[in-house]
């Protein structure tokens, strides 16, 4: 899936950050009050992002999207991890990010 099909603007504007190494404009996406999980396991938003996306160059490649472009589906490659397929739900308010959970599929 190209990222110019992703049906939600915020969540696509995540995924072409990520894509372009734009760590300015992702960390746009998101309220600064962020929660995140990582497989269950609350994580600090900033230090994650750090480590898993910019880091590591992780790269979600979205196959899949449900409920209007607020669930992703996909492989995600890092450096660190490799390649394995993950679910990424996000939960927005005002045009932020406000939730993110992401979990190995």
């Amino acid at each position: 899936m190209d990222d110019e099909d992703l049906t939600n603007p915020v969540v696509r504007g995540v995924i072409e950050a990520m894509h372009a190494g734009d760590q300015a404009a992702f960390l746009a996406a998101f309220a600064d009050d962020v929660e995140l999980t990582d497989d269950g396991t609350p994580q600090p938003f900033a230090e994650w992002a750090q480590r898993e996306i910019f880091d590591n160059h992780g790269r979600l490649e979205v196959t899949d999207e449900e409920e209007e472009g607020m669930h992703l589906a996909g492989p995600f490659h890092s450096d660190q991890w490799g390649t394995f397929l993950t679910v990424w739900k996000f939960q927005l308010h005002d045009a932020k990010v406000i939730r993110l959970d992401v979990s190995a599929a």
